[in-house]
């Protein structure tokens, strides 16, 4: 009996070992390079290096080929949008499918059908953001473009995204491009940003994060004028997801990151170890999916990313005190911190006149990060100031209450 409990026991650690883990799930892939991924709601699409677009039906178990017109080779992006699937290529420029990637039709996009990387909507436009030829926009769903490229001093992208009603557009040397007119003029948005080869976008609730060159994460809590550094440090970003509140960070040659605080903390989160260079990260609200160069594609279910609260949990190796999110704010923001020792701690707010206008924490907590939400209903907008102090180790930050 002893001996039958034993094996059942090891059986559903085993399942659930195998669960909180990166799965790789290349069934009917050729090839171990993806380059992009999509998800329209029934199917799960991938982009390959060597042959074209494969779908499949079973959350990635199984894949088959849907390159009925495409060429063979390099499929860089993949793009749903109002029940139309879009694929850029490297070479061979961009295709539609309205029957989940059956049949294709040609997108001649540029004069000479250029190389796209990225697509986004805004306003009924959409935009194909290109390898060598700038930004391009239709107005018809895709039948006709017309280059949109005043402004641009760099012509080559990797991402471009749409957020309020903004375009941002990363540039591999010239940064970060800004347009608040539908694409009609651009202009630079670096403002804080020490990397000009620029990879990735994402939004997460208020703010826009971008992944660079070696200079990890950046975030933007004004729709892309400026920019702060969050780490991981050093790193070259080519993925980011968003959902929920978590954030997802896929490196060259690091795996996968990820934060539970908006950026402002790391930890890794590679178990499973997904090989090669992670160039694309996608949710479809069961699983995650990581897209990479070498090792194929790898998904990551959703319901054991809590598990990773561990991970979080473990004890801090610094003091710090990171800046409120959102800000400015109004009425509320949130306040995070890390402690690597146990000690009393206080974290207090003052005006700019040095006068106490609250008491958020006065207690002895362990080791460990935290977070608390200041409510500033009842203040003024102006400068505010947050002073934490834990045993002798005193760090203070500025925020704006913005009503």
């Amino acid at each position: 009996m002893r001996i039958i409990y034993t094996i059942i026991l090891l059986v559903l650690l085993a399942i659930s070992f195998s669960k909180a883990q990166w799965q790789q799930i290349n069934s009917g892939l050729p090839g171990s390079s993806v380059y992009g991924l999509a998800f329209d709601g029934q199917y799960t699409y991938a982009g390959t290096s060597i042959a074209g677009v494969y779908r499949s039906s079973n959350k990635g178990n199984n894949w088959i080929s849907v390159n009925n017109g495409l060429p063979q080779n390099n499929a860089w992006e993949l793009y749903s949008h109002n029940d139309t699937l879009f694929v850029g290529f490297y070479g061979p420029g961009a295709f539609r499918s309205t029957d989940h990637g059956n049949t294709w039709d040609t997108l001649l996009v540029g004069s000479l059908n250029s190389s796209v990387r990225g697509f986004t909507a805004l306003n009924n436009y959409l935009f194909a953001a290109t390898w060598g030829s700038g930004i391009f926009r239709s107005s018809d769903g895709g039948n006709n473009w017309q280059a949109v490229n005043n402004g641009l001093n760099y012509l080559t992208f990797w991402d471009i995204i749409s957020v309020s009603d903004t375009l941002l557009a990363a540039s591999v040397g010239g940064g970060i491009y800004r347009s608040t007119n539908n694409g009609q003029s651009w202009a630079q948005s670096n403002n804080g940003l020490s990397a000009n080869t620029s990879y990735r976008l994402t939004t997460l609730n208020n703010y826009v994060y971008l992944g660079t060159a070696y200079s990890g994460v950046y975030r933007s809590s004004d729709f892309g004028k400026s920019w702060v550094s969050l780490g991981p440090n050093n790193q070259t970003i080519y993925a980011l997801l968003a959902y929920d509140t978590l954030l997802f960070t896929g490196t060259a040659n690091a795996g996968v990151f990820i934060s539970f605080d908006y950026g402002n903390t790391w930890d890794t989160f590679n178990e499973g170890n997904p090989s090669g260079s992670i160039v694309e990260l996608m949710y479809d609200g069961t699983y995650i999916y990581a897209a990479t160069l070498g090792g194929g594609i790898y998904k990551y279910d959703k319901n054991n990313v809590t598990s990773a609260d561990e991970i979080a949990s473990v004890t801090p190796t610094l003091f710090e005190l990171n800046q409120n999110y959102p800000n400015p704010f109004n009425p509320s923001t949130k306040i995070s911190w890390q402690s690597p020792v146990g000690s009393h701690q206080t974290l207090k707010v003052y005006d700019v006149l040095g006068n106490e206008v609250a008491t958020l924490v006065d207690e002895y907590r362990s080791a460990g990060r935290y977070e608390v939400e200041f409510d500033a209903s009842g203040l003024s907008s102006g400068v505010y100031f947050y002073k934490l102090q834990i045993g002798t180790n005193i760090q203070s930050k500025k925020m704006i209450l913005m009503k």
